[in-house]
């Protein structure tokens, strides 16, 4: 896949410039003979190829994968806060926003922008694919073709789903679409997600690696069933819209989605737990789905992961990163529980975090940006071996693969679906359903041995509740940083219930400005309100 990302930039300039709109003056419609028009355009591969590339690099703007999605994930989340000089940062962390309705808060506004730019262009790729594509192809080609397009299109309805929740349902490239609720939306991604397991192939060449596949929408399928069954049976203060029933048939339709990619056969546990974070082994036989990134420039933009440069550990040299978000203490807890079967620290903690605990010789003696724990905190001034906060976030950075100053972009890859993900949520399907308990703790197991971490025994977990609390200790400590708490949170109910909001806020304190009904929505941009008919502001804000 990093062969096509040098010739997104210029795709998605020339996709942006289409317009389908007519007019019946001779002089307005005349164009210049030497551009490209919508009427010329999408005739042959190369053409739907450069739409599809555009919509694809919209996943690389700061305001999608490649920064704010994922700082808004994580920072809103309990795995996460901010004390970032930035104002803005620790207002996106706390639930406290002052002043929102201007067009520099970052956060609120290029998600948006970024997400419903990638809207734009893949509704060009799709309505021109379904008008004429399967003339100008064989089905094979049309359909791996539109299967590219309904996919992007269901990951940005997915991602307007679980930030701002309300949004236009835009499936056209020449019309607006209805204002839809966070329901409507999830279920637009469904749908899309549906289409494009139907007609995306199970994997691609070598140099097309990288690109959409069958597993990785059924997996997203998964998500969507998951999220509408979190709706429909975990939200006391929404009574209306909560349905047993209908939960019920979400659970198994993702319990099924999720057979459907074991049944595939394709899909295995990396050995090595690390490749799932650093470029050494990306789109890897663990991997569904990804977001491509390339480090450095392409003609002048950054095309990398700005995550590490903005999540890490900060050092005043400028070596590490800027640490507008931190990583909460709780977490070191949560890998603490339990120790391996040879009596060691679950490796997962040392490489999802840094901290420093002299229990652990390997966090006093690791080198750092060139100097260890120790050496680093003499540098800064820091007494007793102890920065400020006991843990930084550490999974995703350049410590883990070059080990070099942290860039404002990285290489690495952002894995949004992987096969220990699957894994887990099978698991939380079956304990919905009430089904076989001892299959779902096998299903953790299998995570949980890669890790070298002990068998559960089944005969321990003979209750919905037993079970769903340690679904959720598994998935902290195999996905913490990952950008799905959010969603697990919300799935849950615990952002719906405010008993649990305050135990949340027992770990994380910024929860203590949580408002139930509320922030579970992000805040929508007000100049969007202005542009869209019917679209109003999220309730509270």
């Amino acid at each position: 896949m990093k062969n096509i990302i040098a010739k997104t930039l210029m795709a998605a300039s020339l996709v942006a410039g289409f317009s389908s709109c007519s007019v019946n003056d001779d002089w307005l419609s005349l164009s210049d003979p030497n551009l490209e028009t919508a009427e010329t355009f999408w005739k042959t591969t190369e053409q739907f190829d450069q739409g599809l590339s555009a919509a694809y690099s919209t996943w690389r703007r700061p305001g999608y994968f490649s920064r704010w999605f994922q700082l808004l994930m994580i920072l809103r989340s309990d795995e996460g806060w901010s004390e970032s000089p930035n104002a803005e940062f620790q207002a996106d962390a706390n639930f406290v926003i002052s002043a929102y309705n201007y067009d520099a808060n970052e956060g609120i506004n290029l998600p948006w922008q970024a997400m419903y730019n990638s809207l734009y262009y893949v509704n060009q790729v799709i309505d021109n694919m379904n008008a004429n594509g399967y003339n100008l192809f064989s089905k094979e080609e049309a359909d791996r073709i539109l299967g590219q397009g309904y996919f992007i299109r269901g990951v940005a309805f997915w991602a307007i789903a679980g930030v701002y929740g309300t949004g236009p349902v835009q499936t056209s490239s020449t019309e607006n679409g209805p204002i839809g609720t966070q329901e409507d939306l999830y279920k637009q991604a469904l749908a899309d997600f549906t289409k494009a397991s139907e007609l995306l192939p199970e994997n691609w060449p070598g140099d097309e690696k990288g690109r959409v596949t069958k597993g990785g929408a059924l997996g997203m399928m998964a998500r969507m069933n998951m999220q509408l069954a979190g709706m429909k049976s975990h939200r006391p203060w929404d009574a209306a819209s909560q349905n047993p029933e209908e939960a019920k048939a979400y659970w198994q339709a993702a319990k099924k989605n999720i057979e459907d990619i074991f049944a595939m056969g394709i899909y295995r546990l990396c050995d090595n737990w690390m490749d799932n974070f650093t470029e050494a082994n990306e789109n890897n036989a663990e991997s569904l789905f990804e977001i491509n990134f390339k480090d450095g420039l392409i003609n002048g933009n950054e095309v990398g992961n700005q995550r590490p440069k903005f999540l890490g550990l900060y050092l005043s040299d400028g070596s590490g990163a800027w640490n507008d978000g931190s990583s909460r203490d709780w977490m070191l807890d949560e890998f603490n529980k339990e120790r391996d079967k040879d009596g060691n620290v679950d490796m997962r903690k040392f490489h999802t975090l840094f901290y420093y605990d002299p229990a652990e010789p390997q966090t006093a003696t690791a080198n750092y940006y060139g100097k260890t724990w120790p050496e680093w905190c003499a540098v800064e001034g820091y007494k007793d071996n102890q920065f400020p906060h006991a843990c930084y976030w550490k999974k995703y950075t350049s410590v883990e693969t070059d080990n070099k100053t942290e860039d404002y972009s990285s290489g690495a890859n952002l894995r949004i679906l992987r096969l220990a993900d699957v894994y887990l949520m099978y698991a939380e399907c079956i304990n919905e359903l009430d089904g076989d308990r001892a299959t779902a703790v096998e299903y953790i197991n299998k995570v949980r041995r890669r890790a070298n971490m002990a068998d559960l025994t089944p005969t321990s977990f003979t209750t919905y509740d037993e079970l769903m609390e340690q679904i959720k200790h598994e998935r902290v400590v195999e996905l913490c940083g990952e950008c799905t708490r959010w969603y697990d949170l919300d799935r849950w109910g615990d952002l719906h219930s405010q008993a649990k909001v305050n135990e949340i806020a027992e770990r994380d304190a910024d929860f203590h400005s949580f408002t139930v009904g509320k922030n579970h929505l992000w805040i929508i941009p007000n100049h969007e309100i202005n542009l869209w008919e019917g679209l109003t502001q999220n309730p509270g804000y």
